[in-house]
């Protein structure tokens, strides 16, 4: 089974319409690559429009990828909250994500790609988490945004798990785990530590405000229950930047950002191989000419029940 990555394509028809050609640029390239199913971990949009949820409905549907077997989404915070458009949106910004219907957004999503949820084994009457059993593979998504809060998410983009989607993960795991090869979680938010620059530079405060506004909480926790649950590969976005990495023997895969807002030319996709017990992963940067071609910049082999491993990233990377 060969599995393409996406996320955070941050469609914004309004402010950004450009962007669109990066989407559709991608989905291109991994078609042309080739894989049995897409995952897109978050922040399809950047603004939570009603409009874009359809473009991109109709985008998956032009690419036959709009059924449960093809296709598998997990919701961010800009698809719930929206972002900052705009200067003035700085000072507005919390008072519009207090007054926004958390759980309505979230039917808003499932309702818009609803067919992608098809074929699920298992899905919470709150949608998420939801699980699917393909090719011994199971693929389990998690809602991982926090609601909104003036003091602990005034920006709407930090992250937490609830505990009834825990219990019923734990479900999920006792009823379908051992007809599963390999365990794939997705969600939104990120593990892989935010390098924030030391001094008291323009980017390192930047930095720092976004490590505190885009901080999932209680990871540590998390980490002991993947470890219980067994899983082998969480897929997530939010941090913008491609890249794979370890934390507490669990092997995390960031496809932050495929389409870079503002550089539209540059695209990376990631790609996920299941070969007999062994899991291959890939990175690949797409040449901005023609969008077609493109090179691996990161290969890696994990084997099934693979040993616990240093908290780093992975280094090694092959390039063509």
């Amino acid at each position: 089974m060969k599995i393409a990555h996406l996320s955070d394509l941050h469609l914004n028809s309004f402010y950004r319409n450009s962007n669109l050609k990066g989407i559709k640029s991608a989905l291109r390239y991994a078609m042309e690559k080739g894989f049995d199913h897409l995952v897109i971990t978050g922040d399809l949009t950047d603004n939570s429009s009603q409009e874009d949820f359809r473009i991109l409905r109709n985008l998956f549907r032009s690419f036959n990828l709009l059924h449960g077997e093809k296709i598998s989404l997990v919701i961010g915070n800009h698809d719930i909250f929206g972002g900052i458009q705009t200067p003035e949106d700085i000072f507005n910004f919390p008072k519009k994500c207090a007054l926004v219907n958390y759980k309505g957004k979230i039917r808003e999503f499932f309702h818009c790609f609803e067919d992608a949820f098809e074929n699920c084994i298992y899905i919470s009457k709150y949608i998420f988490p939801y699980a699917k059993l393909i090719d011994g593979v199971l693929i389990t998504g998690l809602n991982s945004n926090a609601e909104y809060s003036r003091l602990k998410n005034p920006f709407a983009s930090n992250g937490k798990i609830d505990e009834s989607q825990l219990s019923e993960l734990n479900s999920i795991y006792k009823k379908f785990g051992e007809e599963a090869k390999i365990k794939i979680l997705l969600l939104h938010h990120h593990f892989n530590k935010m390098n924030v620059k030391n001094g008291k530079s323009a980017s390192g405060f930047w930095l720092n405000m976004e490590k505190q506004t885009m901080k999932l909480r209680k990871k540590k926790k998390l980490l002991n229950l993947f470890n219980q649950y067994g899983i082998d590969l969480v897929l997530h976005g939010h941090y913008h930047e491609n890249a794979e990495y370890t934390r507490k023997g669990i092997r995390f895969l960031n496809a932050g950002c495929t389409i870079k807002t503002g550089f539209e030319n540059e695209l990376h996709v990631n790609f996920i191989e299941i070969k007999n017990n062994s899991i291959i992963t890939e990175i690949h940067k797409v040449f901005s000419s023609d969008f077609k071609s493109g090179m691996i910049i990161h290969r890696n082999i994990i084997e099934k029940l693979p040993q616990p491993v240093p908290e780093q990233g992975l280094k090694t990377a092959v390039n063509y």
